[in-house]
C-alpha cells in the first residue's frame, strides 16, 4: 500500500508525517525519514490489526496538498506491503 509522506527540512535532519495515520517521525535525511516513516506506519498497521479494526483508506492527495498546515513541507510516497484483506473499503 502507498502511503503519503509530507517533509518538513529542521536543522538537523527531517520531521515527517503521514497524515492519514495521524503518524509523526523523524530522521537525519530523508532516506532515513522515509525509513522511519515505514517503520511507524507498519506498527501503526499492527496495531489496527491487533485490535481488530481496518487499516484506513488515504484521502485524495488533493486534500493534503491544498491544507494550509502543508503548504510549506515536501511531499513523497513510501510503499509498505500490507495484507489488502484487511484494508477498510
Amino acid at each position: 500500500m502507498r502511503f503519503l509522506i509530507a517533509l518538513e527540512p529542521l536543522e538537523k535532519g527531517f520531521s515527517v508525517q503521514v497524515p492519514d495515520l495521524a503518524i509523526v517521525t523523524h530522521g537525519k535525511d530523508i532516506e532515513d525519514a522515509k525509513k522511519s516513516a515505514i517503520e511507524a506506519i507498519k506498527a501503526n498497521i499492527n496495531a489496527y490489526i491487533e485490535t481488530g479494526k481496518k487499516i484506513p483508506r488515504g484521502r485524495p492527495v488533493s486534500e493534503h496538498l491544498e491544507n494550509p498546515d502543508f503548504s510549506e513541507l515536501l511531499f513523497a510516497f513510501v510503499d509498505v506491503a500490507l495484507p489488502e484483506e484487511k484494508i477498510a473499503a
